[in-house]
């Protein structure tokens, strides 16, 4: 009896479904115009401290959560939803400390990536280690930074300017 036809068809079979599985797992993000309000958002924004950085994988950008062990994946994978003065700001290389407003596009679940977009982003630190220097270059962006409707940041708290 010839056993290899019914490996490859075993093989397809966990195929089939393994890929059915993780296509449910990603979200369908059908606006990308606004994060909070999101149709695609499945409850309510909230407060994250942490640590924004790219890395290899998708999706490419990440919030590390000060004090856990868990990734937030910022999506729709390279489209971001996220305010365009933080935008700027990334590279490899680069870390974003804030105080982010993250709206959820899944529920968390224990050993999962929780995919959210970012509605702004406060107390902000640069730190650039792509520097030939000894140590990291460090800059604090004023203000707060929210993704408006046409996906550009528009910046709070900024002093008025003089006439």
């Amino acid at each position: 009896m010839n056993m290899r036809p019914m490996m490859i068809v075993a093989f397809l079979a966990t195929t089939i479904s393994l890929s059915a599985s993780a296509s449910q797992m990603w979200p369908t993000i059908q606006d990308i115009t606004h994060c909070r309000g999101n149709k695609s958002a499945v409850a309510a924004c909230y407060p994250v401290h942490g640590r924004m950085f790219l890395a290899n994988g998708s999706p490419s950008l990440r919030i590390w959560p000060a004090g856990t062990s868990r990734l937030l994946g910022v999506m729709p994978s390279e489209q971001e939803i996220i305010p365009s003065k933080i935008r700027e700001q990334l590279a490899f290389g680069v870390r974003i400390y804030a105080d982010f407003q993250v709206c959820p596009f899944v529920q968390p679940e224990s050993g999962q990536m929780q995919f959210v977009c970012v509605e702004s982003a406060s107390n902000v630190v640069i730190e650039d280690l792509r520097q030939e220097a000894k140590r990291p270059k460090l800059k604090k962006l004023p203000g707060t930074y929210t993704v408006a409707p046409n996906k550009s940041s528009k910046r709070t708290h900024e002093k008025p300017r003089a006439a």
